[in-house]
């Protein structure tokens, strides 16, 4: 009787471990948010946006809609993007927030075709979900001279499409890409240059030899 009483005792007091230990599991404090990355993201697309536009342009905004699914990251890139604009002394002429799969590749919808055909070349779209791959029909119905673009082409985008081929057709002027090789260790200020230069890259036609090599079998 008293070794039922052990047996019973040792294996209650197994799953009390065992509970403890997938509820700290579970429940345990995620890594804090840290927006410098994300601010210095947003900044640096306000810049590359100012410098692209011509006189008179208009900034016409593509983004992911964040309240279906919730980005704290792109709220903050949002926020600085918005706040260094008003420094520049420049508006969003308008923003198209689109419905995305947080788990599927960032691609942009058909009214992007729409966009640039109604823009001038003095016009600037800056998309959160990478360039327009227009189809040959849409291809075809773009203008020889329309608005240019500024995309955000991180994480493994540049190895899953054809960026230079975009750059070569006019389709592209500015793509902010990861860094594949990020230095170690974080920057010790809130300098967001320098957050910047830690994780992302500004490639333009003039260094399309830093775009990393494209994976034609990724895109299938």
């Amino acid at each position: 009787m008293q070794k039922e009483k052990l047996k019973t005792w040792f294996s209650a007091a197994a799953i009390a471990v065992a509970l403890t230990i997938l509820y700290f599991r579970l429940f345990e404090r995620a890594p804090a948010f840290d927006a410098r990355p994300h601010l210095a993201l947003g900044e640096a697309l306000a810049e590359q946006a100012a410098k692209a536009a011509g006189p008179g342009g208009r900034i016409t905004l593509i983004a992911p809609d964040t309240s279906v699914f919730g980005n704290p990251g792109v709220d903050s890139q949002l926020k600085a993007f918005y706040g260094a604009l008003r420094k520049a002394n420049l508006n969003v002429g308008a923003t198209n927030l689109t419905k995305q799969d947080p788990i599927r590749l960032p691609r942009v919808t058909p009214e992007f075709v729409e966009i640039l055909r109604k823009q001038s070349e003095a016009d600037v779209v800056v998309s959160w979900l990478g360039p327009l791959i227009p189809n040959t029909e849409q291809k075809a119905r773009l203008p020889q001279k329309h608005a240019r673009v500024v995309a955000v082409c991180s994480g493994w985008m540049p190895r899953q499409l054809n960026l230079k081929a975009l750059f070569d057709d006019g389709l592209l002027d500015v793509a902010i890409i990861s860094r594949s090789a990020p230095t170690p260790g974080l920057p010790q200020s809130n300098d967001l240059q320098e957050w910047f230069s830690r994780f992302f890259q500004v490639v333009t036609p003039k260094n399309l030899s830093d775009l990393p090599p494209f994976a034609e079998s990724a895109s299938r």
